[in-house]
């Protein structure tokens, strides 16, 4: 009974932090002790009505004690790939914003510079040093795993950004992969009028979300038996990688070339630069993935087609909120078997609605 409570009471602080986001003040406080009498009262009915929910709760653990986020003295640490990259810069500036609203909580950001081991031996001085909460998006899944499992299981929760571990954690906060993959597809056959030739720079090789990128492409393009893929190559998600990639497609397959996919805007933005300097600017159609503002600038320029934008502010604060729903109940999240996911709304962008992404959504 108790377990339902808790997670009945987890839910509404989910729903709470994610609607009012950074407005949190005292009334927050009271309306949460109201919420968990009320949810306690009401255990009984809800199990009745959902025995699926009461026997998933009895695989969840639980701690002696919760953290309260409004009073306690919290310290969150943020590690993403590269700090100094758009999207971890975006995803740190999101999250320093949503744990400002908390005076009493100390935010510190570590910088393993896309080194997996450093990355790994950071996680496991924060555990060292009795931080909280970690937020992070992992370099490798599989280097990290074993960090994050540190961490899990010294009672500090774990919220990945966009790359997590093979190893389960509190919770992932990811942009679309697999349906952005579609997306682009589908709009790369529009505009090839379902016939033509492609070349896709691809991610780092293991990638996750390359992979599933990848996938998502592969599984749509199929429909089109007139549309080729003449070759697929990595670019380690580097523009300069994939401007050399691209002026070696240039080369080998010169106007045999239809489309690029580009599995993110970086190596889009060095793939619109190779073709550009080849004298092709707009006879290529170029499609990344992220929506960073430097690719809209060049989807303004006419230099790529397309991308699908998230809003990596937002992640972030969707990520704090998620970290500070764990501290503040009691689920022990090193329990869980499988990670939580949840997904950002992507918007896709070419230059018939570049301009509805304003100022303040450009990261």
């Amino acid at each position: 009974m108790k377990k339902i409570s808790n997670i009945l009471l987890a839910g509404f602080m989910a729903m709470s932090l994610v609607a009012c986001g950074g407005a949190a003040n005292a009334a927050n406080e009271a309306n949460a002790t109201t919420a968990q009498a009320a949810t306690t009262e009401a255990a009984p009915a809800a199990e009745a009505a959902a025995p699926a929910a009461a026997a998933s709760a009895e695989s969840i653990g639980f701690k002696d004690r919760a953290k309260n986020p409004y009073t306690d003295e919290l310290k969150i640490a943020w590690v993403p790939t590269n700090a100094s990259e758009a999207n971890g810069t975006a995803w740190g500036q999101g999250i320093a914003e949503e744990l400002a609203y908390w005076p009493n909580i100390t935010f510190n950001i570590f910088d393993p510079k896309s080194e997996a081991e450093e990355e790994a031996k950071i996680v496991s001085d924060l555990v060292a040093q009795g931080y909280d909460g970690i937020l992070m998006q992992t370099v490798n899944p599989d280097v990290l795993s074993a960090p994050v499992r540190e961490a899990e299981e010294a009672g500090i929760p774990v919220v990945c950004v966009n790359m997590g571990t093979t190893e389960p954690h509190a919770a992932l906060v990811s942009m679309t992969d697999y349906e952005a993959g579609q997306v682009i597809a589908e709009r790369i056959a529009e505009g090839l009028g379902g016939k033509g030739n492609v070349v896709v720079i691809q991610a780092k090789v293991g990638a996750a979300r390359g992979v599933r990128l990848e996938d998502g492409f592969q599984a749509a393009i199929a429909k089109y038996p007139d549309i080729k893929i003449l070759d697929e190559q990595p670019a380690d998600w580097n523009m300069e990688k994939a401007q050399n990639l691209m002026n070696d497609f240039l080369t080998k397959y010169g106007d045999d070339i239809d489309a690029v996919f580009a599995h993110n805007d970086q190596m889009a933005e060095g793939a619109g630069m190779a073709v550009a300097n080849a004298g092709k600017k707009g006879d290529i159609i170029i499609w990344g993935a992220n929506g960073e503002s430097k690719a809209l600038e060049y989807i303004e320029q006419g230099l790529i087609t397309g991308t699908v934008y998230t809003n990596c502010k937002d992640q972030g604060k969707t990520a704090a909120r998620i970290l500070l729903m764990y501290l503040n109940s009691n689920i022990d999240t090193s329990t869980f078997t499988k990670t939580p996911v949840t997904k950002m709304p992507p918007i896709t962008v070419d230059a018939s609605n570049v301009d509805t992404i304003t100022p303040d959504m450009r990261w």
